[in-house]
Parts: C-alpha cells; sequence; structure tokens
C-alpha cells in the first residue's frame, strides 16, 4: 500500500468513528428537543460557527500547510494556537452579547444565556480545529478522532443522565455547548502529551507570522464565501418560511445531507497535507479522480434508498416532528454529490497553493444561491431552498473541474471513465 493510500485508509477509519458518534448526538438531540428546539441549537450552531470563521482568521488550514511542509515548528504553532483561542474567547466575551442585543433578538428558547453559549462554542472549536489540524499535519489521525468520538459517547450519556432525572431541555442545551469547549481542552492537553512538548510560550517569528497569516488571509476569503453557499440558506429559512417546525427540519435534511460529505472532507485532510509536503502528486491526482467516479455510485445508491425509505425513515429516526425532511434531503442529494467532488479538488487546489480558484468557485455559487433566492422570494419554500442549493453546488463544483482539467490536462471522458482498475483500487484503498 503506498503512502498515499495508508493515509487515506488512517483518516477513513478513525475520522469516520468519529463522525459516527457525531451523528448519534444529532439523533439522541433530535428526538429529545424535538424539531423545534433542534432547529434553535441547529441554528446558533451555524451562527457561532459563522463566528469561529471570523475569530480563527483560518489559521488552522495555514498550521497544516507550514506544519506538514515543515516550515515552521509544531511547537510555536500550538504556542500560538492557545494565546489566540484565549485573545478570540475574551474578545468574544465583549462581542457577542452585543450582536444578540441588536440582532437574532427573537430567540428566546427558555431563557437560554446565548452570549455564554457562544462563547463555550468559540474556544472549544478553536482549540479543536488548531490541535486537530497540528495532529494531522504529523499524520496521526487516531489520538484526535478517537478522543473526540468517545467524548461524544460520553456526552450521549449525559443526556441520557439528564432525561432520566427530569433536566429541562435549557440544561441539556447549556451542556451542549459546554462539552464542546471540554472536548477542545481535552485535545490540548492530548497534544502537548503526546508530543512531549513543554508547555511554554514559543511563537513563530514576524516572517513566519507574516507568511502565516498571509496564507491563512487567501484561504479566509474563500472559506467566508463557502460558508455562505453552504449555510446562507438557513437564515432565509428561520425568516421566510414560518411553518412550525420548518427550520428545524430544514436544517436536519441539509446537515444530514452534509453528512455524506464526511467522506471527501476526510480524505481532502489527508490529501492536502500530501501536497503540501510535495510527495506523491502523481498518486494523489490519480486517487482524486478515481474517488469522484465512486461517489457518483454511492450517491446513485443512497439516493434511490432515500426516494424509497425516506418518508418513513426520516420520522423513525429523528422522531415525528421531522416529518418534512424528505423532500429537502432528496433534493439536495445531486448538489452534495457535486460538492464531494469538489471537496476533493478544492484541497487539490489548496495544497498547490492556489486558493484564489477556490475563492472565484465559492462567489460564484454564492451569486447563482443570492439571485436565485430573491428571485423566488415570493415562493420560497423549504423545497424551493434546497432547489436553490443543490443549483449553486452544481456550478461551483463544473467551475473546479475545470480548473483542474486545464491544470492536469484531464478530459471529460478521462476524469468519468470507469475501467475496472477503479474497483481494484478501492479494494487496496481499504484493504489492511
Amino acid at each position: 500500500m503506498t503512502a498515499v493510500r495508508k493515509h487515506l485508509t488512517q483518516s477513513i477509519i478513525w475520522r469516520g468513528f468519529y463522525f459516527i458518534t457525531l451523528l448519534l448526538v444529532n439523533i439522541v438531540l433530535s428526538r429529545v428537543l424535538k424539531a423545534e428546539g433542534a432547529g434553535i441549537v441547529f441554528y446558533l450552531t451555524n451562527l457561532f460557527a459563522f463566528g469561529v470563521l471570523v475569530f480563527s482568521a483560518n489559521l488552522d488550514g495555514g498550521f497544516t500547510f507550514y506544519a506538514s511542509s515543515k516550515t515552521i515548528a509544531h511547537e510555536k504553532l500550538a504556542s500560538l494556537a492557545i494565546l489566540w483561542t484565549l485573545i478570540m474567547g475574551l474578545l468574544a466575551y465583549l462581542l457577542i452579547p452585543i450582536y444578540f442585543k441588536h440582532f437574532d433578538s427573537d430567540i428566546l428558547y427558555k431563557q437560554l444565556n446565548k452570549s455564554y453559549l457562544g462563547i463555550y462554542y468559540l474556544v472549544g472549536v478553536l482549540f479543536i480545529n488548531f490541535f486537530t489540524a497540528l495532529f494531522y499535519s504529523n499524520n496521526n489521525y487516531f489520538v484526535p478522532n478517537v478522543i473526540l468520538g468517545l467524548s461524544n459517547l460520553m456526552f450521549i450519556g449525559l443526556v441520557y443522565f439528564g432525561v432520566v432525572t427530569n433536566a429541562s431541555n435549557s440544561d441539556i442545551i447549556q451542556d451542549y455547548f459546554q462539552f464542546i469547549t471540554f472536548q477542545g481542552s481535552l485535545l490540548l492537553i492530548a497534544y502537548f502529551t503526546v508530543y512531549k512538548v513543554i508547555p511554554k510560550i514559543e511563537l513563530p517569528n514576524s516572517r513566519d507570522l507574516k507568511a502565516l497569516f498571509h496564507y491563512s488571509s487567501i484561504s479566509l476569503l474563500g472559506n467566508f464565501l463557502f460558508f455562505f453557499v453552504y449555510r446562507l440558506d438557513y437564515w432565509f429559512v428561520k425568516d421566510w418560511c414560518k411553518q412550525t417546525g420548518d427550520l428545524g427540519n430544514y436544517i436536519q435534511a441539509s446537515k444530514l445531507a452534509q453528512m455524506l460529505l464526511v467522506l471527501p472532507q476526510i480524505l481532502a485532510s489527508s490529501i492536502f497535507p500530501q501536497l503540501a509536503s510535495g510527495n506523491n502528486t502523481k498518486d494523489i491526482i490519480e486517487s482524486i479522480t478515481k474517488l469522484c467516479r465512486l461517489f457518483i455510485v454511492v450517491f446513485a445508491i443512497i439516493f434511490l434508498i432515500i426516494f424509497c425509505f425516506g418518508k418513513t425513515l426520516f420520522p423513525f429516526v429523528f422522531g415525528v416532528s421531522f416529518s418534512s425532511m424528505y423532500w429537502p434531503m432528496l433534493i439536495l442529494l445531486p448538489g452534495i454529490l457535486c460538492l464531494c467532488c469538489s471537496t476533493l479538488l478544492s484541497a487539490y487546489f489548496s495544497g498547490k497553493k492556489q486558493n484564489q480558484i477556490n475563492l472565484y468557485a465559492a462567489a460564484i455559487a454564492l451569486t447563482i444561491m443570492l439571485v436565485s433566492t430573491f428571485l423566488f422570494k415570493s415562493y420560497y419554500t423549504i423545497i424551493i431552498a434546497a432547489g436553490i442549493s443543490s443549483i449553486a453546488y452544481f456550478i461551483e463544483a463544473f467551475y473546479c473541474f475545470i480548473q483542474f482539467s486545464k491544470h492536469e490536462k484531464i478530459s471529460w471522458k478521462q476524469f468519468f471513465k470507469f475501467c475496472k482498475q477503479d474497483w481494484m483500487w478501492i479494494k487496496n484503498l481499504f484493504a489492511r
């Protein structure tokens, strides 16, 4: 097994374990909180995720690149991660209450302190993103994902205990956001323990910091645009779709559809460090084309399963309040297939330091989404929202493929033509 396939396999196994536990957390919260309460949690998580994007300055992407290429010492990046998170946590403490005073003040779910929830989420996710990036740059997929996965199972146990002891939904929601801070702290401690790094402030020099922030800033703008491409519809659904449970059903369908991006994201997180290090480029390009062909087959099967059984499956798994998920989920699936392919292509461009291509792709998709949304404002439903998103995802992936084919001189026929070697390659990829 080549080095690339070994890293891909390890990444799939351990990140797959983590994301399975994450799905279980999603199911448990949905059944306990119902569509209305879960919709609030999903919306707040989406809102705070935007805060993470702002406050992180996309440094985790820069961490992966410069740690993988061994340009900046891991110890210095770890110190910067701690210092940056503490400063951003303090800044969030000052700014988040101001946001809720002027925006989203209508979210009053059983007197939750939304500002504190935002701080818990921000600090926890920053630690998770930074130290996961450092683990991955060392090709260590086991430790961070086992820690995150086992702690997710621990949280499920905590929710069960809360239900048994008649804890309120507000208490369960608060525990959920606090647990994210707990997970981030565990990763921090694990990193310093595994690599026997003495906790001390040793920051990168000014030249390295300039390079780090320059690289991250280019990716940051692209990530801003991608964030809105993936999640801008949540705000429109919240404001324009007023039927009870619409927000929870739509975000649940979107989150579940985007869970199918887990495998491509796992693979991308392994492809990116390899490209950044300059190793195995030919093997990686071959892997990208074969994996995209595999996704087409997998998604055709998933689409048929959901088409036949989705109407009964979703209420059975998530609860009867999620009976409106079927059509948004079905409509989103073709677009998610496109995102699966573009995720790998985006990792290719990032590893080649051509982040501007990802930026243009996101800008095109976001423009399509905004124009289409306002054109259909009078008819806007969660089904229309799903259709618009799916079209935007297709256009974004199409642009990425055109650029990839130009760089690697790969035609449509070469990219999408199946051959017997594909199945042998896939078998070897997952072979021990």
